[in-house]
């Protein structure tokens, strides 16, 4: 296993991180808009058929120009598809479908139990030995995320929440796991894969679904929609983020997932106007105090 340990506070991963949450921020909003029921916008699973077999090209395309090593060998491979499998199409089966009967707010705000995920996953698994300031962080980011769904004295779990908190679990397994696979190819082959079979997984969904598509009622918005979701949230997104993990491991890349509620309440106000309540911006505030307590760096003494 390659050593992924930076001891950097902020680094090139961090940022990398910082924009992959810009970029899943959005996604939330705009996938609320562009796939749904109604004839002007996408079936769910057309939607990804459009937009991960496209990123998953652009991909293979990237890697072949960069002249990264495309083909996996057989263990890998296996690897590369269970991966796909239960962090691609499980996690977009339960995704899709929450994300379709809970608020945009609510969609980002469960997903950012994802750190308290992978670091269970990563200590488990033996994976990585997080120091306690990410432990500290990641805790922290919990209670941010449990004042966020703190409403009239009690916490509120609709279905949608239900299904996305599994979606969690699902995108956990993708990313602690995946460090094995990242310790042999890179982050651009490794994504491109995992979004090839991820279509293909969700071919006969997609396959089911077409005869309800209507083409022609598709509005302009929604089709700008999938080319933003395509090379924004697959292409860029899902790359920046095997890259973090790759660099500085996943508990401390899964730490920065809690800044996509951030950027999914700030877009869902500025496109879909939903109401940003004052105990949400209080609980990002103790999520962004958490990020900041992983950057902690203890200096270690230099060993005789």
């Amino acid at each position: 296993m390659n050593d992924t340990t930076n001891t950097r506070a902020f680094g090139l991963p961090d940022l990398a991180m910082v924009l992959t949450s810009a970029c899943w921020g959005l996604n939330f909003v705009i996938t609320k808009s562009a796939a749904g029921d109604d004839p002007e916008q996408f079936r769910l699973f057309i939607y990804n058929l459009i937009r991960f077999p496209a990123a998953s090209a652009l991909l293979f395309m990237t890697a072949r120009i960069r002249g990264d090593t495309i083909r996996l060998s057989g263990k890998y491979f296996g690897a590369a598809a269970l991966l796909s499998f239960i962090g691609i199409f499980m996690y977009q089966m339960l995704y899709m479908i929450g994300q379709n009967i809970t608020s945009s707010a609510n969609v980002g705000i469960v997903y950012g139990f994802t750190p308290l995920a992978i670091l269970v996953l990563a200590v488990c698994a033996r994976i990585e030995r997080p120091t306690k300031f990410t432990v500290a962080g990641v805790t922290l980011g919990f209670f941010g995320l449990s004042m966020i769904l703190f409403k009239s004295g009690r916490l509120t779990i609709d279905s949608g929440s239900f299904l996305m908190f599994l979606a969690v679990v699902c995108f956990a397994f993708y990313a602690v796991f995946g460090k094995r696979v990242l310790d042999k190819y890179s982050p651009v082959t490794v994504t491109a894969w995992m979004l090839l079979f991820g279509s293909l997984f969700q071919l006969p969904l997609a396959l089911w679904q077409l005869p309800q598509q209507s083409w022609t009622d598709l509005s302009g918005m929604n089709i700008i929609y999938v080319i933003l979701a395509t090379l924004l949230a697959q292409y860029t997104g899902y790359t920046l983020f095997y890259y973090s993990i790759s660099r500085i491991g996943p508990a401390r890349t899964g730490v920065y997932s809690n800044l996509t509620p951030v950027f999914t309440l700030i877009f869902a106000s500025l496109i879909r106007h939903e109401k940003i309540l004052p105990v949400q911006i209080a609980g990002l505030s103790v999520i962004i105090a958490g990020i900041l307590i992983t950057k902690i760096r203890k200096h270690e003494k230099p060993q005789s």
